[in-house]
Parts: structure tokens; C-alpha cells; sequence
């Protein structure tokens, strides 16, 4: 049994169907069931209940999946350890972020950097999620914040889920929904959308496109970061579906952020280059990722 196999059935696990797992994982649909498969024969038992729908955790795999995050998490700490006392790092680390994805992530990492390697400085970029990919491959950023759905083809590009949310509608101040304590998405069906430009299967992703009775939602203007999609709403020209981090981050006059039932939460993803091998991006990345596992266990 090794790190790769416990990574692969949390992977499954978390988002019970192997098709969005493998996609996270960079693996095949076909590898990756071979592989859970190799795993539920080495410990002679069924870990997940499987349906053309997706798949469910059995008792055993219920039972496993603590002790699969904890063994991910010391395998994760050793080698974040072994890094740390190869050197202290220096350099800078170029940090893009979109909105306030994985917001508690990038606050954590921040602090944690800091304390253990003082002279490394990280700095910050706010870009929307296609510029930051663009930046990342042509040396410009170092790591990335994006949300996800992760584009289908990322070559050269890493990519590892840090955080889950829920998911707020965001309002302008006087819409007949605004003083709702929670809206469920189907009432949001005849709402015109505006949101910052993503690809087009992470905008289907986020507006949840179709919805359950078949309909598409009305999409209106595209914004060209997240600061322009809340000057639309507040403007009353649509509607936009957000991480529940927003609503601490970019509280402002005119825009209400309601809660929204009915939909699977929000993940965002940390970007880095495949071929990375300067010493304080990866010591960035693997604080980050082992932050993020802490924090999925708890």
C-alpha cells in the first residue's frame, strides 16, 4: 500500500465520483478505478459502493478515510519537514489570487512562511483566472489561486484542490431576494448572471449549466475580473454565484450575499508549474497543500 493509493481513494471519496477524482488527479477515468480496485483487493474489502450516478462510501471505506488523511497528512509533513531543514529559504514567491479563493489557505501559508523562513518574501497579484494560467506558464507568477472546475488540458501545469465552500448569491441591495436568510438555486432560474471570464466548462460549473429541469440560466455581462463583477451587481445589472468567502472579504454598499441551497459547494485549486524546481516555490506549495489537508481532516 503506498501514498499514492490512500491519495487516490480520498481523492474519490471527497468528490464520490471517479470521473471529477481522476480530473483532479491528472489521472484517467480507467487508471484511476484500476487502481481503487488494486487498493479494496490489498485490504480485502469493498471501500465504495459503486453507480452509473457516481459512487458512495461502504462502512470499511467510512472507516478508512480518517486514517488515510492522517497517513497523508505525516507523509505530507515529512517531507514539508525535510524541506525546511535542507535550508531556510530565501527568494520570492509570486502568489496570484482571484477574489477570495481559498482565502484561510493563502492567510495560513502567509503567516507559516513567515515565521519559518523570514527571508523569503511572497508577494501577491489579484488577476482573473485565465491571466493567472497564462502568467504562470510564461514565468510571470510562481503559484496560482484559481477555483475550479480546472480546464480539461492544463500541459505543464500542477494543480491540487485546497478548499471547499459553500456557496453565496450574491445581490444588489434592493433585489426582491435580497432579504432572504437562504434562496435555493431553483429560484434563481430566470436570473440574468454576470461573472468574470473562466473558461466555458468552468462557467457551466458555476452557474450549475443545465440546471435540474433542463433550462440554462441567463448569462449577461462578462466581467473581466472579480472587482468589475461586483461593480455590475451593485449597478443591477444581474446576479452572480459565488464562495461563501466573499461575503467577509467584499462586503460593500449595494451588494447583499444570501447563502444558496441546492448546489454542491465551491473547491479551489493551487497552480504551480510541472516543472518547478526552485526551492521556495516548492516549499510554498507543499505548506499550502499540507495546510489544506489539516484543515480537510478537521
Amino acid at each position: 500500500m503506498t501514498a499514492h493509493a490512500l491519495r487516490y481513494f480520498v481523492a474519490v471519496s471527497e468528490e464520490l465520483h471517479f470521473g471529477r477524482a481522476a480530473a483532479r488527479l491528472h489521472l484517467t477515468t480507467p487508471s484511476l478505478s484500476e487502481q481503487v480496485a488494486k487498493l479494496e483487493k490489498q485490504l480485502g474489502v469493498e471501500l465504495f459502493v459503486r453507480s452509473p450516478r457516481g459512487v458512495e462510501l461502504t462502512d470499511a471505506g467510512l472507516e478508512l478515510l480518517p486514517l488515510a488523511r492522517a497517513a497523508m497528512d505525516a507523509h505530507d509533513a515529512v517531507a514539508d519537514w525535510a524541506a525546511a531543514r535542507a535550508r531556510a529559504q530565501t527568494g520570492t514567491v509570486r502568489v496570484g489570487v482571484f477574489a477570495a479563493v481559498a482565502s484561510a489557505v493563502r492567510r495560513d501559508a502567509l503567516q507559516l512562511m513567515a515565521a519559518r523562513h523570514p527571508e523569503m518574501l511572497l508577494v501577491s497579484r489579484r488577476m482573473g483566472s485565465q491571466e493567472q494560467l497564462a502568467a504562470l506558464r510564461t514565468g510571470h507568477l510562481d503559484v496560482a489561486f484559481l477555483p475550479q472546475p480546472m480546464p480539461e488540458a492544463l500541459p505543464g501545469i500542477r494543480w491540487a484542490t485546497v478548499s471547499r465552500q459553500s456557496r453565496v448569491l450574491m445581490l444588489p441591495a434592493g433585489h426582491p431576494l435580497a432579504d432572504r436568510r437562504e434562496v435555493d438555486l431553483q429560484e434563481t432560474n430566470g436570473e440574468l448572471f454576470v461573472m468574470a471570464a473562466v473558461d466555458p466548462a468552468g462557467a457551466a460549473r458555476w452557474l450549475v449549466d443545465p440546471r435540474a429541469d433542463g433550462s440554462s440560466p441567463a448569462r449577461g455581462p462578462v466581467a473581466a475580473d472579480f472587482e468589475e463583477v461586483l461593480d455590475l451587481v451593485a449597478a443591477e445589472r444581474g446576479v452572480n454565484i459565488t464562495g461563501a468567502d466573499a461575503a467577509q472579504h467584499y462586503r460593500r454598499p449595494g451588494i447583499v450575499f444570501v447563502p444558496l441551497t441546492g448546489v454542491e459547494d465551491a473547491l479551489a485549486a493551487l497552480c504551480w508549474r510541472a516543472d518547478e524546481r526552485d526551492t521556495a516555490v516548492l516549499a510554498y506549495v507543499a505548506t499550502a497543500r499540507r495546510l489544506a489537508a489539516a484543515a480537510t481532516a478537521g
